[in-house]
């Protein structure tokens, strides 16, 4: 396989690039599972770990826009207890507070409409960017690796936040690198509040950090003294321990009420299928709340839902009628992998090169919750309608078909680009102001593919030719999900399928504006499995 060449009130923040350690509503959608052996209670005996919350860990920060000072993020090295054994280096944005303590990829707050102004100081030794995750913004502002911050320089980014509340995530985006720099960890969350936001959190009776929970999700290969390793120009870097905001094997102790978990996958390549067990390993339902860009119209009883790399879920747990001391698993749990790509390009030993993790598609435990005897949970009525979203569906929009394959050297294309043959170039322009239907097809001969757009959110209009374990989640005649029905940056396309999304390309910025479009699969998009285009006037 050819390897990719190495390579509202307003606040300022300051980022540094740092080597450190660290169905229906009334019916539910799902999948069996294979249940895992005895007692979840003897199954999940290590998980001992409490679960870090940014801004109540040593290490995990929260920046909020209301403040009335800035925050200056420094670079620094800081050892972190991952694993038994030595403390292993991570790769992190960090932040000074006024007491001096140095805090690790701060979870940041925003409101829609604010602006978010934000510094990167670059003392990686190599280019580095901060590419803005889901959000609308002009090409200086996206982070892409078009505009690369060299070593010992330093880049403000600055812009309007045009987009409705959600949890959105910003990670390095340097071309050719970006698998490395995520999985050694340089990548944070972005909560997004509007009035609708708020309203369903007084509906709830939700209190942030406490049953109202943002998650980064992360796998991670461990190596020699527990160093996080990473080999550029490797495909589908998986780890051989999850960790949730950067704890292993975490436990929660949650309050018996509403438990609100929004889910960010920020793997490099790991798909999750996210379901809750209990002691009886029987799974238990949940309340799909939203999405990439924030509230659905309405929540959807399901009991798991899919989360490929770059996606968000927010999910509401029911723990109103349990006892103190009843434990649940947040899982990832079966499914068919459909890694039909196998024989194509250079061999692969998947325990050879991934040594100790779990291979793609088999039960994974995640994260346990033990509900614990204090009073006061979150007890307020979920609503009917969470939000007025609603985008109408254009059958009169300009169509532009993609195909994911891969070639038999192993070298992944989108039609008949790849971004390395194409020298970086633009390969297609689009007139801003412009609605159009992007039909993606992906190979049979394939894998899943988390395709992300740069710069732009989209609606999925309709899914064909699904698997199986995609079709009967379908909850409308177009073959969408309950995912499908909100605001996507991210959409998982099946071997064998063609998804189709919708893109409205009004923007108010002026001059020609490029953007990215990839698999965010970070492995694929470093081979060059990206394509840039660009939104004139």
């Amino acid at each position: 396989m050819e390897q990719a060449p190495p390579n509202p009130g307003r606040r300022t923040w300051v980022l540094g690039g740092l080597a450190a350690g660290i169905a229906a509503a009334a019916g539910y959608i799902g999948l069996k599972h294979r249940p895992g052996p005895g007692r979840l209670a003897d199954h999940a005996a290590h998980f001992v770990n409490p679960l870090r919350i940014p801004g109540k860990s040593t290490r995990l920060g929260e920046a909020s826009d209301a403040a009335d000072a800035g925050i200056v993020l420094q670079t620094g090295i800081h050892p972190q207890p991952l694993r038994e054994g030595p403390l292993s280096d991570v790769w992190a944005y960090a932040q000074r507070t006024a007491t001096g303590q140095v805090q690790l990829n701060p979870t940041l707050f925003a409101r829609s409409g604010g602006r978010l102004k934000v510094t990167l100081e670059n003392r990686l030794g190599d280019d580095t960017t901060i590419h803005w995750h889901g959000f609308s913004v002009d090409e200086a502002n996206d982070g892409s690796g078009l505009h690369p911050v060299r070593h010992g320089d330093s880049r403000t980014y600055d812009f309007e936040i045009r987009n409705r509340a959600g949890l959105y995530w910003y990670h390095a985006h340097p071309h050719g690198q970006t698998g490395m720099q995520v999985h050694k960890g340089l990548a944070g969350l972005v909560v997004v509040e509007d009035e609708e936001e708020l309203a369903l959190q007084k509906a709830l009776g939700l209190t942030w950090g406490v049953d109202d929970l943002a998650l980064s999700i992360s796998d991670k290969q461990f190596g020699l003294r527990n160093k996080i390793v990473h080999e550029v120009g490797a495909d589908d870097w998986v780890g051989d321990k999850v960790l949730i905001n950067w704890t292993p094997d975490p436990v929660f102790e949650a309050r018996r009420g509403w438990l609100r978990l929004r889910l960010a996958n920020t793997s490099n390549a790991r798909l999750y299928c996210i379901g809750f067990d209990d002691e009886g390993r029987r799974r238990r339902p949940f309340h799909l709340l939203g999405t990439d860009g924030g509230l659905l119209d309405r929540p959807y009883r399901m009991d798991s839902v899919f989360l490929g790399p770059g996606q968000r879920v927010d999910i509401l747990l029911d723990l109103r009628g349990h006892a103190p001391g009843d434990l649940l698993m947040m899982r990832s749990v079966v499914y068919d992998p459909m890694e039909n790509d196998a024989g194509i390009g250079p061999p692969e030993d998947f325990a050879m090169e991934h040594p100790g993790a779990t291979p793609m598609g088999e039960d994974l435990d995640l994260m346990l919750i033990r509900v614990n005897d204090q009073g006061g949970g979150a007890s307020g009525t979920l609503p009917e309608r969470l939000s007025t979203h609603a985008v109408g569906i254009r059958e009169d929009a300009a169509r532009r078909p993609f195909r994911l394959w891969i070639q038999d050297t192993g070298r992944w294309m989108i039609n008949h680009w790849n971004h390395h043959l194409a020298h970086g170039h633009d390969v297609f322009e689009i007139a801003r102001g412009s609605v159009e239907r992007w039909d993606i097809t992906n190979d049979m001969r394939s894998m899943p593919h988390p395709m992300h757009l740069h710069g732009f959110q989209f609606v999925v209009t309709g899914r064909a030719n699904s698997p199986k374990q995609v079709s009967e989640r379908a909850i409308d005649p177009r073959g969408r999900t309950p995912q499908d029905t909100g605001l996507l940056d991210t959409v998982l396309i099946w071997p064998g399928e063609t998804v189709s999304i919708q893109i409205d390309f009004s923007q108010p910025f002026a001059g020609r504006q490029r953007y990215m479009f990839h698999c965010h699969n970070l492995e694929h998009e470093d081979q060059g499995m990206m394509i840039g285009f660009a939104v004139i006037d």
